[in-house]
């Protein structure tokens, strides 16, 4: 296999050869990463810091020899250790390139904050349907199940960071900077919707500018000059029958993630921004949108909130900024319903009609994509509201094996 890594073997590759070759290269990248995580964490067993509480000694070495900041070792001897001592079965993931070091360093981030028994139960989770899933989708997976785990610590949590919110700035190139935010999830949907709606404003009225610099002079314009005034948005929450009963799962706001219960509650309680209900199934599947007070039917509206995300494998754009495709073209007699209809991305829009490219619909909201070179790539509809459904089990009963979340700031 060894040859296929020289640049004129390469050269000459199909584009099924190149596919294969990238695969085999993501399998040994995992196995390298798996071994310095291995390396990283014996490090720290040789340079103990317990009086520091933390790896600065094995740190500081580790960032000379490989030319890191002291930040930066420290922090990957940190993940390294937890990640051997408290993770094994995903290290040993790793080591067969089940999964790669971004979700295994997902996994140590989200878990920092749950009791070892609990984090242990949560990996056990996230490996058992690892497959088909994103660093998104994983990420978004882990703090759903890691609430539902930990409900009482869900509001614990919430209140503790809430207390930790900040707004930071920090200098960019060429006289630029980033305005850094950090606030509640469902705060920060409504300023983001007030921004993208007042910035579409803009384009409307015939500004030239991308939408993404509009939304920063929409930005501006509100806090300096205070404009945006009277511009309203809507936040769409999506419950289950148990949270409407006052049970304990919790819910969904569009474009950011799960809230807990308490962050429900406050939403239709206090905030002004004029929010619309969805209601789901016992597994998160859409059975009703509504308006504030009364049940609603559009058509348009149900395909975006069943959707979420274009429905190309891997991409998060929001559905909200999404075509409405039709799988089976309308000029080809495709009908303009559930179950033909799609929020595609421009993008992947255009691409849907290239050559060799084939999309399907096998079920309302299940998406089978037929590349050129033959692979089948599927993309389902993802619950709006996560529930605990027993994984997929596979041969030998081994913990083997989209949630995609967009990001809208």
């Amino acid at each position: 296999m060894d040859h296929m890594f020289d640049a004129d073997v390469i050269a000459g590759m199909s584009d099924m050869e190149v596919l294969d070759l990238l695969c085999e290269l993501e399998h040994r990248q995992a196995a390298l990463d798996a071994a310095r995580v291995r390396a990283l964490a014996r490090m720290a067993e040789l340079r103990p810091d317990r009086d520091a509480g933390g790896h600065r000694f094995a740190g500081a070495e580790v960032g000379a020899a490989l030319v890191w900041t002291p930040g930066r070792a420290s922090a990957a001897v940190a993940r390294a250790a937890r990640l051997v001592t408290g993770f094994p079965s995903t290290v040993e993931a790793l080591t067969v390139g089940r999964i790669d070091l971004a979700r295994a360093h997902t996994l140590v981030d989200v878990t920092q904050t749950l009791p070892d028994e609990q984090a242990r139960e949560l990996e056990a989770w996230i490996l058992a349907r690892a497959d088909g899933k994103t660093v998104d989708g994983w990420r978004q997976a882990l703090r759903a199940k890691k609430d539902r785990i930990d409900p009482e610590g869900a509001e614990r949590r919430r209140d503790q960071r809430r207390r930790e919110r900040r707004v930071d700035l920090y200098a960019a190139e060429d006289g630029m900077a980033h305005l850094d935010v950090y606030d509640t999830g469902e705060r920060l949907r409504a300023v983001y919707l007030m921004v993208d709606k007042v910035a579409r404003g803009m384009r409307a009225r015939g500004a030239s500018e991308p939408l993404d610099a509009l939304r920063a002079d929409a930005l501006y314009e509100m806090v300096v000059n205070g404009g945006g005034r009277g511009v309203t948005v809507e936040l769409q929450l999506a419950v289950p029958y148990s949270v409407m009963a006052h049970a304990g799962t919790p819910g969904t706001l569009d474009g950011y993630g799960g809230v807990t219960n308490a962050a429900i509650a406050e939403l239709v309680g206090t905030h002004e921004t004029t929010w619309r209900r969805v209601v789901t199934d016992s597994v998160g599947k859409v059975l009703e949108v509504s308006d504030r007070r009364h049940p609603g039917a559009d058509l348009a509206r149900h395909i975006r909130l069943r959707d979420r995300t274009c429905r190309f494998p891997g991409c998060h754009r929001p559905a909200r900024s999404c075509e409405l495709d039709h799988t089976i073209p309308h000029s080809h007699r495709g009908p303009t319903s559930a179950d033909n209809l799609g929020c595609l991305c421009a993008a992947h829009h255009k691409l849907k009609d290239q050559p060799g490219w084939r999309l399907r619909q096998s079920r309302p909201g299940m998406f089978v994509w037929t590349t050129p070179t033959g692979r089948t790539h599927t993309v389902d509809q993802d619950p709006l509201v996560h529930y605990d459904i027993p994984a997929p089990r596979q041969p030998g009963d081994r913990l083997i094996d989209a949630v995609p979340e967009p990001a809208p700031f």
